[in-house]
């Protein structure tokens, strides 16, 4: 029972500390605007260049997630974030980002040819795809938080999830449909307004919940690596 108890408290911990968050860093909600922006720019630029432009285009990809990364890592460390910060994020965790992604786009590109000819080949590969987004599910927060990388990053990933499975996943999920559910209010509320006036409601209120998303991710990740059921009991106990 304590253990339960434990777990709702790092919730609403949690929970309470990424509104406080959030409300401070409101305008960093706008960052994935900013993203799919350049990434739409870089895309028209790169077309022409087939694979070579694709490689540009990934590069770009993973340069906007590092920087979204680097906005998050200082506000879960420091409460606080910046244009500054912003702008310098997008080199801090590029190589961590593209050693992962080459180290599994082999693998999969593999598995999918290999699949491809064989009775229900893509719903074993879809469930394979299921299997790893599991697995690697907390590597955002190790990155920024551990800086893992490489293979070492895909172990730290599995043992994290095996060790925090359900306290892990449980809140990702509720959210998840949480977030699925907000954007279907959305659009049903916004339905006899304008189309740019949808849009910018629809966006400005998802870019709000991803933010909120990452930024308790980010705190429920801190408080569960490095510790366990017994020692989050202990400290639940502990403040009383």
């Amino acid at each position: 029972m304590s253990t339960v108890q434990a777990t709702l408290w790092l919730y609403a911990t949690a929970l309470r500390r990424s509104w406080e968050s959030l409300l401070k860093n409101w305008v960093v909600s706008f960052a994935p605007w900013v993203y799919a922006a350049l990434l739409s720019i870089v895309a028209l630029v790169v077309a022409p260049l087939g694979i070579i432009g694709g490689l540009i285009l990934g590069l770009a990809t993973q340069a906007c997630i590092s920087s979204g990364l680097y906005l998050i890592k200082n506000i879960v460390e420091s409460r606080r974030t910046d244009l500054k910060d912003f702008v310098n994020g997008f080199t801090v965790y590029l190589w961590e980002l593209l050693g992962i992604a080459f180290i599994l786009w082999i693998p999969m590109r593999v598995l999918a040819m290999a699949l491809a000819p064989t009775p229900n080949g893509g719903l074993i590969f879809a469930l394979i795809q299921f299997a790893v987004y599991i697995l690697l599910n907390p590597a955002p927060e190790l990155i920024y938080q551990t800086r893992s990388s490489g293979f070492g990053l895909i172990s730290d990933s599995y043992n994290f999830i095996v060790e925090n499975w359900l306290e892990w996943l449980l809140p990702n999920i509720v959210l998840t449909i949480a977030g699925y559910v907000i954007l279907n209010i959305l659009s049903a509320i916004t339905t006899e307004l304008p189309h740019m006036v949808q849009i910018f409601i629809i966006a400005v209120g998802m870019g709000l919940c991803l933010s909120y998303f990452m930024i308790f991710r980010g705190f429920l990740f801190a408080d569960l690596h490095g510790s366990t059921r017994r020692s989050r009991a202990y400290r639940y106990k502990a403040q009383g």
